[in-house]
């Protein structure tokens, strides 16, 4: 009988951090924070097999980046060397302000090679401290076309829980049927359950 080696699943991961000059102040937590969700991903198992992990990385609400790009970009496609995804994030420094969390989304969604497989987990950690209702792109039109492809939108709101709530934080990660979550300075986030 021929036993046929069942592929690792994968965990598919989009990094989508503020760049703003309003993060200024919470910026390297978010960072922190972050990276620690994607380490705990990469420590999980499933069935006693790792995971193969891929992160992508987009910087978005950076006025040096041009209006007509939406001032953000991508940095990184979905990769596993989470090595340089690492460098790249905590390379990462604020300027300016036109944070548009859902054209962001819908950037990550259309332009990332997203895994088609049902054993595979596809997600998108958002984070940043304005308003999820700025720009061009309504969130929640982003959000159905990432769960379209069954992609969990999560929201890390970098401020008060209020101002989450009050900012649409809160509804964007129910809807996009994601985890919200808070960091306020000097408080550490919310732990993240892992899929497996």
């Amino acid at each position: 009988m021929k036993i046929v080696q069942q592929a690792p699943p994968k965990v598919q991961i989009a990094i989508l951090l503020d760049t703003s000059g309003s993060m200024d102040g919470l910026i390297r937590q978010a960072k922190s924070e972050l990276w620690s969700i994607v380490n705990r991903f990469s420590e999980a198992k499933h069935k006693g097999v790792a995971p193969v992990i891929e992160v992508a990385l987009f910087e978005y609400g950076k006025d040096s980046i041009p209006a007509d790009e939406g001032y953000l970009r991508m940095i990184t496609p979905l990769t596993s060397d989470l090595d340089q995804v690492s460098e790249e994030l905590f390379a990462l420094r604020t300027n300016g302000g036109s944070e548009y969390a859902g054209l962001v989304i819908e950037r990550s969604v259309q332009g990332l090679q997203w895994s088609k497989s049902s054993s595979d987990y596809r997600a998108i950690f958002i984070a940043g401290n304005e308003p999820f209702t700025q720009g061009p792109m309504p969130y929640s039109k982003a959000i159905a076309q990432a769960g379209s492809r069954a992609i969990i939108v999560n929201t890390i709101h970098c401020g008060s829980i209020k101002d989450g709530v009050e900012g649409k934080w809160k509804h964007a990660a129910k809807i996009g049927e994601g985890d919200f979550l808070t960091i306020e300075q000097n408080h550490k986030v919310q732990e993240i359950a892992t899929p497996f």
